[in-house]
């Protein structure tokens, strides 16, 4: 079931699309695919915007139907899409089992690990991770556009139109 709604005026123009399905690894690809398709309303996202927020949303999504959902067939995934002209942001609610990311290891990037790294390739690739455990856990990401990041020695103020 997708639901697409436009937010109040003062939220920047801001579409929310949301999306339910089935918390298998067999639906992974069609996830995907949607967060893909929906990252084409974001208008100044080019190929790697797309690249870094799918490859966070499907580490993300491995991990709630691996660990969150371990040992039940019953888990569900709704996910939150909000677009602007230069932003995404994913939520990825679930009510299996709350992690605790204070309880994980970094990996060692030296022998090159086969498992383990979902997390932090997820905070690698957008610029913000939030996450609140509880029924139901929330995982919030964010990906900001180049266009909507301060180019290195330049004020957020002087990229936007003054008016």
């Amino acid at each position: 079931m997708a639901q697409m709604s436009k937010e109040r005026p003062s939220e920047a123009c801001v579409t929310r699309m949301t999306f339910r399905l089935p918390a298998k690894l067999v639906h992974r690809p069609l996830a995907i695919d949607l967060v893909s398709t929906l990252v084409g309303h974001v208008a100044t996202a080019d190929r790697t915007f797309r690249h870094e927020i799918v490859t966070a949303f499907g580490e993300a999504f491995n991990n709630i139907v691996i660990h969150g959902y371990r040992d039940r067939t019953d888990g569900m995934l709704d996910v939150e899409a909000d677009l602007s002209a230069d932003a995404m942001t994913l939520r990825l609610i679930d009510t299996g089992a709350a992690v605790d990311f204070d309880e994980l290891d970094p990996p060692d990037l030296g022998s090159m690990p086969e498992r383990g790294m979902g997390v932090y390739m997820i905070h690698a690739l957008v610029d913000d991770v939030s996450y609140c455990g509880g029924q139901p856990n929330v995982l919030s990401l964010t990906k900001r556009t180049q266009s909507a990041t301060p180019h290195e020695g330049q004020a957020l103020d002087e990229l936007l139109p003054h008016g």
